[in-house]
């Protein structure tokens, strides 16, 4: 895989559902390797650099009948494909069999080969990894019960928190569920012990197989293998096994030969409660921006602009989204008069861009991870041709490569409070710049969004193009004012400026006029 940009876009794909759809489309069943080499080239296009291909491994037969069978999940299923049957419930890709590729999708071969045509387009290709938990019947489970949590005696667990098997020893264990500290157990998973150093061995060498087929990995839920998580969520147990916290980390140690092997291999994590920091501290390339997902959906503008800001030089290191499989769908998530706004953020905020399979259509309905089938649903026509206008964009090497800088936005005048819904970003790389500024907001905002210091130096005279307005609006600017006073913007509600510029070393000619604006 090519060094990826400074602000790489990734591309998340249900690819068991994705491929039963192209198969349907050209009417015969279809593997990894026989995908079209027009959609690789096509995603690149839009400005991809990743694309994740979202549940490969060997689903659970286990998995799959519970999954059938689970009583809180049919309402999900019936909102999402009123028809279902139970031939669409295919297990959760959370709980695996085996990190085997999925024989409905291929073989190895197809993998191996998915993997080269991705690279001939110039795209890097992410797959799964699963640290806290695998299926209940994955080969270990019987073969190697020291993996999990575990106990000959099943009063050591509450009831419905573990399952009954029969290991290759002869012996009779009971296995824990998969679990997080704040959530029922998920029942078709078993628990992985990740303090154990023979677990840890296990994981390692799983790790380097696994790299053979990807440039990359997504790992799940991956702060609760960190020590001191897992010692909270599972402390009775720990204490009554008598086990000792290791003083390495698990993530040091399962990832220093994959590292060692494969030094741009790359690992995002998707990970919560404030422990971001420490994941890009144990090898991780990128985490996820859970909080500012939350800021977006609550409006509230002032923690997403200070969230970025605070997180300095790791800005570059988080994962942006407006949905994925586990989020609603952002058509449905936010007000339809927000969406141009909502999607101009995302596209410009610094760090890597989740974009998920659906999205840029505007599709709604969120799909349960365990079907197979996705609903029969119309793509907004709108909203795909705004989405193709913004990444044809922002896919430009200002955005991808430049340094992004989250903007100071001050009062217009003395006693205004105007300026606070706005937001802004703006980038630099070699002779161009690009700004975003933005009102997420109900009211009018206006104000002057103030710039790093140096940040128009070498320009001798500044014209900014509007990039989505038709036809483009320019607006010209004096360098001296915007480096001393800013930019002034007045924006309506829910209403942005996509600005580029060239940095010009001449003066502009007299026959450029700045057209009417608030800009």
């Amino acid at each position: 895989m090519e060094p990826l940009p400074r602000n790489p876009s990734l591309y998340e794909i249900n690819c068991r559902v994705w491929l039963q759809t192209l198969s349907c489309q050209v009417g015969h069943r279809i593997s990894l390797a026989q995908v079209p080499q027009e959609e690789w080239v096509r995603l690149r296009d839009l400005g991809m650099d990743i694309v994740w291909l979202m549940g490969v491994w060997l689903p659970s037969p286990q998995g799959i009948r519970i999954a059938r069978s689970h009583p809180d999940l049919q309402d999900a299923y019936r909102q999402a494909l009123p028809d279902f049957s139970p031939d669409d419930v295919i297990g959760s890709p959370y709980a695996i069999a085996d990190y085997r590729l999925d024989p409905s999708l291929g073989t190895e071969e197809d993998l191996t080969q998915v993997r080269e045509n991705m690279r001939k387009a110039g795209i890097g290709l992410v797959l799964d990894f699963v640290p806290n938990h695998t299926a209940r019947d994955h080969p270990w489970v019987r073969a190697h019960p020291e993996r999990y949590v575990h106990s000959q005696d099943p009063s050591d667990f509450l009831p419905g928190a573990s399952f009954e098997t029969r290991c290759t020893d002869g012996t009779k264990r009971w296995v824990a569920h998969g679990r997080d500290p704040y959530f029922p157990a998920w029942t078709d998973t078993a628990q992985i012990f990740p303090l154990s150093s023979e677990t840890r061995e296990a994981v390692a060498k799983q790790l380097l197989r696994i790299a053979r087929f990807c440039d990359g990995l997504r790992c799940d839920m991956a702060m609760l293998v960190r020590n001191r998580i897992f010692e909270q969520t599972w402390k009775t147990w720990v204490e009554a096994k008598g086990h000792r916290i290791p003083e390495r980390e698990y993530w040091d140690e399962v990832l220093a030969p994959l590292k060692a092997e494969h030094p741009d291999f790359l690992l995002m994590a998707e990970v919560y409660w404030g422990l971001e920091p420490e994941l890009l501290q144990a090898g991780f390339d990128y985490v996820y921006d859970k909080a500012g997902y939350d800021r977006l959906r609550a409006c509230d503008m002032m923690g997403y602009k200070q969230g970025i800001a605070e997180e300095a030089e790791e800005r570059y290191r988080r994962v942006r989204f407006l949905e994925n499989h586990d989020e609603d769908r952002l058509a449905a998530a936010f007000p339809a008069k927000a969406f141009q706004t909502t999607a101009v953020l995302h596209a410009l905020s610094p760090g890597l861009r989740l974009f998920h399979h659906g999205q840029l259509e505007g599709l709604k309905i969120r799909l349960p991870v365990q079907l197979g089938r996705e609903p029969d649903e119309e793509p907004d026509p709108d909203v795909a041709a705004f989405y193709q206008r913004l990444l044809a964009v922002t896919r430009e090497p200002v955005f991808k490569k430049g340094e992004g800088f989250v903007l100071s936005a001050v009062p217009a005048f003395e006693g205004d409070e105007g300026f606070q819904p706005l937001v802004g970003f703006a980038y630099r790389h070699d002779e161009e710049i690009g700004i975003a500024a933005v009102n997420q907001s109900e009211q009018t905002a206006s104000g002057y969004f103030r710039f790093p210091r140096g940040f128009w130096q070498g320009c001798s005279g500044v014209e900014l193009r509007d990039r989505l307005t038709e036809p483009e609006e320019v607006y010209v600017r004096e360098p001296e004012a915007l480096e001393a006073e800013g930019l002034y913007v007045r924006l309506e509600p829910h209403s942005f400026h996509l600005l580029t510029a060239s940095i010009r070393t001449s003066p502009l000619s007299d026959s450029v006029r700045n057209p009417p604006g608030n800009c």
